[in-house]
């Protein structure tokens, strides 16, 4: 049996390929890939990457990572600075993440273009802050 590769499947930027390109392992989405929950939030934020600064928006955040919408993505495996305010908090969160994911012009189609990171370096006041917020927001949006 033979798959067709489908141009709008993420995994052939995660390192899912096989032999082929035709040949990804289909049963990657047997489970959900995310631990965390991601809360849709559209913030601006600031990220820099071999002495380069960049200004994105944010399309989402969890606890562990972030999707940032960027018209010329960064490459996968990149290591990026990024900066960015939660809504109502004047401190700055400061995390190091590193691009996992990437949608550009050629996979992306008419979707957004972007990356989304993994935090590799976040402070714990950075990490509570952002659990809190997500939680508070969480608890806002059940009532």
């Amino acid at each position: 049996m033979t798959t067709q590769h489908n141009p709008y499947d993420r995994r052939q930027n995660r390192g899912f390929e096989g032999p082929t390109s035709d040949d990804l392992d289909l049963d990657q989405r047997d489970q959900q890939r995310r631990k965390t929950f991601r809360m849709p939030l559209r913030l601006w934020t600031e990220g820099r990457c071999e002495e380069t600064l960049d200004f994105h928006n944010c399309n989402n955040l969890s606890e562990v990572g972030i999707f940032i919408e960027n018209a010329t993505p960064y490459p996968v495996q990149a290591l990026v600075k990024i900066e960015f305010n939660l809504p109502g908090i004047s401190d700055p969160v400061r995390v190091t993440g590193r691009a996992i994911s990437c949608l550009d012009h050629q996979d992306a189609f008419e979707n957004i273009m972007g990356n989304g990171f993994i935090f590799e370096q976040i402070s714990p006041t950075d990490q509570a802050r952002i659990r809190s917020y997500i939680s508070a927001n969480l608890s806002a949006n059940e009532v």
